[in-house]
């Protein structure tokens, strides 16, 4: 090759040399040229070659214009021609047109050719993918088809254009490329709250280009910090760096969030994604959960969507490396958690400040000449996701150009500038003002409030008392002492009834829950509360105000009196099936007088046992179905919520009874996939 020269020989010492080389690519025609050196032993030519250096030169197209026309192209069968091309300064994208050159009414063979176009410019630490397009072409006799690309001004573009490899005959089309840009500076615009938006210079260096800013916000992210410091530990014995022998450590993270809708996520560690054999770390690994520790997928360095069910969703991340000292570093590295907005937020555009903070006239389209520029302000947006809190970041992209309609391409850089706004905190809601409720005047004795507070700090502490372990004698003992003291007062009799209805001992106590309830029920009189319900609360009066919180808190404890004492009932059994029957009918239909247990799924343990004796197992197949839709969370406002075991439980005995043996079968099978105790491993 004469492009490069070698001298003839060269004498190689026991511990090696260099020597040097010239090449000179300035006579090269634009494309890809190679050589090799060769050093043959002088002794023994016939040999081979010792050692061999190849050489590439890949030399772009010499125009700098804005527009290169490649000329006409002809291809066979699974040909590729490779163009390199200088990208102008300033250019932010180019517009590549390729036309078949077959006439309609001349040429027979009329059947689609199909193209491959691929552009490619080379960034340092990015990926090919960052700078990398390709499509395919379907082109008919005479179609022309425009494909605009975003490019980096400055940086040289391969341009690929090749036949793809099944389609017979030769193929003829021209090629084009006409670079055109409109350059943003800041290329990325932050927008903070409070600031009233936010300014970007546009200047075309290139052409004249109509400008119609367009902002708009499509994606939210809100960051997450560790629930605990990670936890650095060495990975398994087989984890040893052949080299050198050291042990590769691993830190663990663990991250949490509330899922409130069943959507996508994709989630973000800028920190260390991106990068893969430039990566600081061994390596960084993303396991996520739901609540029952399923898993449900895994993210690397370039995550994708990640579909998760309503309810908290755990995140946990491994980083692993040789030097503990570097994992130190990353025990509260912050992670981001992305979501698609459910619309797109857009952002108001305007030629001046003023208008921009005052809401004046937006933006319209306009001409920017061939090296001027102007200013564009792009306002704050106003209607802001109620789930998004203080700190979230909403991202987008903005676009300037709006190329006339006559000339082909999109007109603009595909994929836009990036957009980000940082939500700020919100106003409080300004609820209707309602009329304040009328007190009435305090007129008991100091005697009587310090009477009455004392009391208060007695049942304060018996209520302690009750959330303990191993206090039971400590809580009789003082619940016997103040009910002497206090008898007939309703909250001490309810202490009594939630402590020995508790869910880890309420089975060996069944009839003091039962005594408890009827104590409840005995000091409230049903009568006159009835007469009270009967009758129109007037709401401007203090005393009668008063009166109805009263027996509102009373209605409310007697029907969880009641309600606690059927279930006490049911679970008890009698000495008789028909006994047991009628005590458990009688406490039912004495709750029923004061609520309606079919409306609300609060007392669904009720209704599955209502349905059990009556012999309504569909309808009970039924109603557990719809608990287990939410988990149970409807019955975590009542007096006895269930989990989702005890959903399943009562699942499973109901199919039992009905003989769907199958489809307890399954029910089981599925438990072990989704009743997970621990997570998986990394």
């Amino acid at each position: 090759s004469d492009f490069v020269k070698v001298p003839s020989f060269f004498v190689l010492m026991h511990n090696g040399r260099s020597f040097k080389f010239e090449v000179d690519p300035t006579n090269l025609s634009p494309g890809v040229h190679t050589a090799n050196i060769c050093a043959f032993d002088t002794a023994r030519p016939g040999a081979g070659p010792r050692f061999v250096i190849p050489i590439t030169v890949a030399k772009p197209i010499a125009d700098k214009a804005a527009s290169i026309s490649l000329g006409e192209l002809e291809f066979v069968p699974n040909e590729v021609k490779r163009f390199f091309l200088n990208v102008p300064a300033d250019a932010t994208w180019m517009d590549v047109t390729i036309k078949d050159e077959r006439s309609v009414t001349v040429d027979k063979e009329t059947a689609p050719r199909l193209l491959a176009l691929h552009t490619l410019q080379l960034l340092p630490h990015s990926a090919y993918r960052d700078a990398e397009k390709q499509k395919y072409l379907n082109l008919l006799p005479s179609q022309e088809t425009v494909t605009s690309i975003p490019v980096h001004s400055g940086v040289t573009c391969e341009m690929d254009i090749a036949r793809y490899w099944s389609t017979v005959g030769t193929t003829k089309v021209t090629a084009s490329v006409r670079f055109r840009g409109v350059t943003a500076v800041p290329d990325c615009m932050n927008i903070q709250c409070g600031g009233g938006g936010a300014k970007v210079r546009l200047q075309s260096n290139i052409d004249d280009e109509y400008i119609v800013p367009k902002a708009k916000l499509s994606k939210w992210k809100s960051a997450l910090s560790p629930i605990k410091s990670g936890v650095i530990s060495p990975c398994d014995e087989r984890d040893i760096l052949a080299s050198n022998g050291k042990q590769i450590y691993q830190l663990v993270l663990t991250y949490e969030f509330a899922n409130k809708e069943e959507g996508a996520f994709v989630p973000r560690v800028p920190a260390l994604q991106g990068f893969l054999y430039e990566s600081g770390f061994e390596s960084q690994l993303m396991l996520i959960f739901d609540e029952d520790k399923k898993y449900l997928g895994v993210a690397d360095s370039w995550p994708s969507e990640i579909k998760a069910p309503k309810g908290n969703i755990t995140i946990r991340l491994q980083i692993r490396h040789d030097d503990v000292k570097k994992l130190d570093l990353m025990k509260s590295l912050t992670i981001w958690i992305e979501r698609k907005l459910s619309k797109e937020i857009s952002l108001s555009a305007y030629k001046t400040h003023r208008s921009m903070v005052t809401g004046g006239d937006s933006w319209t389209r306009s001409l920017l000449r061939q090296g001027t520029t102007t200013n564009v302000f792009f306002g704050e947006p106003s209607n802001i996701p109620p789930e998004c809190k203080c700190g979230d970041v909403l991202t987008g992209s903005a676009t300037f150009a709006d190329g006339p309609s006559e000339l082909p391409g999109s007109g603009k850089r595909p994929g836009g500038f990036e957009v980000n706004y940082v939500v700020g905190t919100k106003m409080k809601d300004e609820k209707e003002v309602k009329a304040k409720i009328p007190e009435v005047p305090d007129e008991r004795s100091i005697d009587d409030k310090i009477k009455e507070a004392v009391r208060s700090a007695k049942l304060e502490e018996l209520q302690k008392l009750s959330g303990k372990k191993d206090s039971e004698k400590d809580f009789i003992s003082l619940y016997d002492q103040l009910i002497e003291s206090y008898p007939g007062h309703l909250p001490l009799l309810m202490t009594a009834l939630k402590f020995n209805d508790k869910k880890d001992c309420r089975l060996e106590k069944l009839e003091n829950i039962v005594k408890a309830a009827d104590a409840v029920i005995e000091s409230i009189d049903e009568l006159s509360l009835a007469q009270h319900f009967g009758l129109k609360n007037d709401d401007e009066d203090a005393a009668s105000c008063k009166a109805r919180k009263e027996n509102e808190d009373k209605k409310s404890n007697l029907v969880e009196a009641l309600a606690r004492k059927a279930r006490a009932i049911a679970d008890m059994g009698s000495s008789t099936e028909a006994e047991e029957d009628t005590r458990f009918d009688d406490a039912m239909r004495h709750l029923q007088k004061w609520e309606s247990i079919d409306d609300s799924k609060k007392f669904a343990v009720l209704s599955l046992e209502k349905l059990r004796r009556a012999g309504h197992f569909g309808s009970m197949l039924k109603l557990v179905t719809s608990l287990l839709e939410k988990n149970g969370d409807d019955t975590k406002d009542g007096f006895a919520p269930m989990t989702r075991d005890d959903i399943n439980e009562e699942r499973k005995k109901v199919l039992e009874h009905l003989k769907f043996t199958h489809l307890r079968d399954r029910d089981f099978s599925w438990k072990i996939v989704t009743s997970v105790k621990e997570y998986a491993l990394f």
